[in-house]
């Protein structure tokens, strides 16, 4: 193998290796413990209403398909009813449109306030334009299955 070939041969690899570290999205979730086994009725989502209301109606549709009787608003408005407060946090980047670079959510137990889980997405540096709708079921479904709350209708 001549040395002109090697090098191409090692740039090849390289960059491939590089497009692959560079381009996957990375996903967390952690569950506590103590909430396995407990059942949920209901949860109350905290809003960003206007700042991001796409994302108010993605979770608010994956916690309906997990038949959870859901009511949302501002933080610090949860009915005495609720089993769960669902918040999350988004970020959101611009190339050539919109795309999600970030999203975060977290459930408690609305009686004593204890953090019950949390999922976290995030999107690659070299960043893909993944549908909110997927990022989101994907989150809540894994969230939702390792807490053992309520299966998703079908």
């Amino acid at each position: 193998m001549t040395s002109a070939r090697r090098v191409l041969l090692v740039l090849g690899l390289g960059l491939l290796a590089f497009s692959l570290f560079h381009c996957a999205t990375s996903s967390d979730i952690v569950a506590n413990p103590v909430a396995s086994g407990k059942q949920y009725r209901s949860a109350y989502l905290v809003v960003h209403g206007d700042r991001s209301s796409d994302v108010d109606a993605s979770v608010q549709r994956e916690l309906f398909r997990r038949r959870l009787a859901v009511t949302s608003g501002p933080e610090g408005r949860q009915p005495e009813t609720a089993d769960l407060i669902v918040k999350y946090a988004d970020a959101w980047n611009w190339d050539m449109t919109m795309y999600l670079q970030s999203l975060d959510i977290q459930v408690y137990d609305a009686k004593v306030g204890t953090l019950l889980g949390s999922a976290s997405w995030k999107n690659s540096p070299m960043h893909g334009f993944h549908g909110l709708d997927n990022v989101v079921a994907e989150l809540v479904s894994g969230l939702f299955k390792k807490l053992g709350i309520g299966s998703a209708a079908t």
